[in-house]
């Protein structure tokens, strides 16, 4: 596939590739081949031997040949190290976690019955907790246009290996941002569906109550795609939502083309002025669209995302990772340590009040947005380079969550979209926010505002 130079490795060219004779085989063997030179990288926890990878694809191969249906043929993926894989260990990046799971996730098995072939399981910050991508053992995943900078978590190396073009596309985790932040800071799709449409069964959780599982591309068609294949109910998944069959994924014109955006004295982008006037760059390419903007009231968004790790809501955390933490301590990260800690002092009645102040945010914000056809807000307020990273890495880290914090408290779905090009250099990204259930919607806006990035 070498001579073929598929950069980008997108659905298209694969397809093509396909097209005009390359078997699935060759295919899945380039990539394996450039998850290998990357192996150093820090991109990845763990690589399939490439001999299994390109058997699979043989096999596949000539099921397609004999006639079968295998919408993803010929293409390869990745996913966050706290998906399950049987025969793969699962280890969130801590060492001292190793689950061996027998089965694998439900999503990637339909993915994989799709004609998917799965290449490595990718580095992460440390039990999905941090949003820069240096919560994780040395060799750190490094961004993908520029290394000095952080690729952004915590699913770091799913980002980077699509960036990269190691893969077609990858599977990550989202809780407070672990969807788009990374995307947003290679340049990529992250799309973050509705919690609970796509099920999380054999996803090692950081919150059962806020975990879904995101998809990074090239483009807006090949994340959605994906999204098809991998939307709907799951009946063994208890927290499957029990309409996620009857959810449309397909593209959905809006209702209204009015979005809202935060008021303008409440947008903060930390004294990164090339940040700013990319957002305002941006927000222009929706207008020649012919979008309209309303300014929002954005404190009740903000409020809602600091539940996420300033309430009992971060007690949550000790489910999954409890015997992580109270057995093996000293492999945690500092700064995971640091995150987390604060749990154990919560009480019950911190967590009923908690939900409490959840529901009345979830009103006040669904009142906010019932007039606008989504919200727009910047995907990340800046980026950081990984030394700023490292000499603060605790506040700086929850700013990196300004933008994406609040979505899955208030049960919203999003999607992350390139945007125009910093002065810099530097990638910038819209993100599109929308009421849970409108993907379709949200697909509809991306697609737009990618065609609109790209004359």
């Amino acid at each position: 596939m070498s001579d073929l130079s598929l950069t980008p490795f997108t659905f298209a060219s694969v397809r093509e590739a396909l097209r005009h004779g390359a078997r699935a085989s060759s295919l899945v063997a380039e990539s394996c081949r450039r998850a290998q030179a990357a192996a150093a990288d820090g991109i990845f926890t763990a690589l399939v031997p490439p001999q299994d990878a390109t058997s699979r694809a043989d096999v596949l191969q000539r099921r397609a040949d004999d006639g079968e249906n295998l919408p993803l043929l010929g293409l390869t993926f990745a996913v966050k190290d706290n998906i399950h894989v049987a025969g793969m260990a699962t280890t969130s990046n801590c060492p001292g976690l190793c689950i061996m799971p027998e089965e694998t996730a439900y999503v990637v098995r339909l993915l994989e019955d799709a004609g998917a072939v799965l290449v490595g399981k990718n580095t992460m910050d440390q039990l999905a907790t941090g949003l820069n991508g240096t919560r994780s053992p040395v060799p750190l995943c490094r961004n993908a246009i520029n290394a000095n900078y952080i690729p952004g978590g915590s699913s770091s190396g799913s980002a980077v290996a699509v960036a990269r073009d190691i893969v077609a596309f990858s599977l990550g985790s989202d809780t407070g941002g672990s969807g788009r932040v990374p995307a947003a800071c290679n340049g990529v799709i992250g799309l973050k569906p509705t919690v609970g449409l796509v099920s999380s069964r054999g996803l090692l959780y950081n919150s059962r109550i806020l975990d879904c599982i995101p998809v990074f591309a090239r483009v807006t068609s090949d994340a959605y795609e994906v999204l098809e294949l991998i939307a709907g109910y799951d009946a063994l998944d208890p927290f499957s939502r029990p309409d996620a069959g009857r959810i449309d994924v397909a593209p959905k014109a809006p209702v209204v083309k009015t979005l809202a955006t935060p008021r303008q004295d409440q947008l903060r982008f930390f004294g990164d002025e090339a940040s700013a006037r990319a957002f305002q760059a941006n927000l222009g390419r929706l207008v020649e669209l012919g979008f309209s903007l309303v300014e929002i009231d954005f404190d009740p968004f903000e409020q809602a995302g600091r539940l996420v790790f300033q309430s009992a809501m971060v007690a949550e955390r000790l489910c999954d990772y409890g015997d992580v933490i109270s057995d093996r301590p000293e492999t945690i990260h500092p700064a995971v340590w640091a995150a987390i800690e604060p749990g154990m002092a919560y009480s019950a009645k911190d967590a009923f009040l908690m939900l409490y102040e959840l529901k009345r945010l979830q009103r006040i914000t669904s009142v906010r947005l019932k007039d606008f056809a989504a919200l727009v807000v910047p995907t990340i307020p800046t980026i950081f380079t990984i030394d700023e990273m490292l000499a603060e890495p605790m506040s700086r880290n929850t700013i990196m969550g300004t933008y994406t914090y609040f979505v899955n408290p208030l049960d919203l779905c999003a999607v992350s979209v390139p945007g125009v090009e910093r002065d810099d250099g530097l990638p910038s990204a819209l993100c599109f926010v929308g009421a849970a259930g409108e993907d379709g919607t949200l697909r509809t806006f991306a697609h737009c505002f990618e065609r609109q990035s790209l004359k």
